[in-house]
């Protein structure tokens, strides 16, 4: 795009009646409260807003129109929907070398198990995250909890019809600067899934921060495995597979 930099909703100047309204027209049926939530939190926090690439000839309903649609791109994108695009480095065979100097009793269809087993934990890393936040926006939606699909807000994942602000991690050694950085003087909770280094999950953590105390309805690891299943066999095409597998 040509003349174009990156902007958030605090570059413009703009009501929120109008950028509600707006929103409204743009998503049409698509329109939920989920969306209207988070709306409302970044017109009350602009610079929560994510950036979008923007022209210098656009204005503000540009830029509303463009976070609506990546929102519910995002929504419409999740795991339980989704074809997962395929790995898009091929695979380096000086790793089969380093290997077999190593362990040097592997057979060559050996190597070759360890090559795709690899690539397939990698292809199921990269959905590790979008499993865990339609998850939890199932979950929380009960608390008033709505996901922030899309990326839709800097470096926060839920949002509550309170104000409230939540930022979620798969665990707690994959947050970068940037998700640090706009925490800082902020009211946003965070929350992590899994301690990297003890290999121990960490519900119960949220479970208090959120303030669920019915045992019916706690979070849990086993509840999340019993989602990520359902999700995987309702929509096999949620994780990429090669297709010239060793396991076909």
């Amino acid at each position: 795009m040509a003349n174009s930099r990156y902007k958030r909703l605090s570059d413009y100047t703009c009501t929120p009646h109008d950028v509600i309204n707006h929103a409204q027209t743009i998503a049409g049926c698509g329109y939920s409260i989920s969306l209207d939530v988070a709306l409302k939190c970044i017109c009350q926090n602009p610079s929560y807003s994510c950036a979008i690439s923007m022209s210098s000839h656009e204005t503000w309903s540009d830029y509303i129109a463009k976070w609506t649609t990546k929102y519910i791109n995002g929504y419409q994108n999740r795991c339980s929907e989704r074809v997962s695009n395929p790995i898009g480095t091929k695979h380096d065979n000086i790793l089969d070398d380093i290997i077999i100097s190593s362990i040097s009793k592997l057979t060559s269809s050996e190597i070759e198990q360890i090559k795709f087993a690899h690539r397939l934990s990698m292809s199921a890393e990269n959905i590790g995250g979008a499993l865990l936040e339609e998850y939890l926006s199932e979950e929380l939606i009960q608390y008033k909890w709505h996901c922030c699909w899309g990326e839709t807000l800097k470096s926060i994942d839920f949002c509550n019809e309170n104000g409230k602000l939540l930022q979620i991690k798969n665990s707690d050694n994959s947050e970068n600067s940037s998700s640090q950085a706009v925490r800082n003087g902020t009211a946003i909770m965070k929350w992590f899934r899994r301690h990297a280094k003890k290999g121990t999950t960490n519900w119960d953590a949220l479970n208090t921060l959120l303030n669920i105390t019915d045992l019916n309805k706690t979070l849990s690891e086993a509840k999340y495995k019993a989602f990520v299943k359902r999700v995987l066999v309702s929509n096999p095409d949620a994780l990429f597979i090669e297709g010239d597998n060793v396991w076909q």
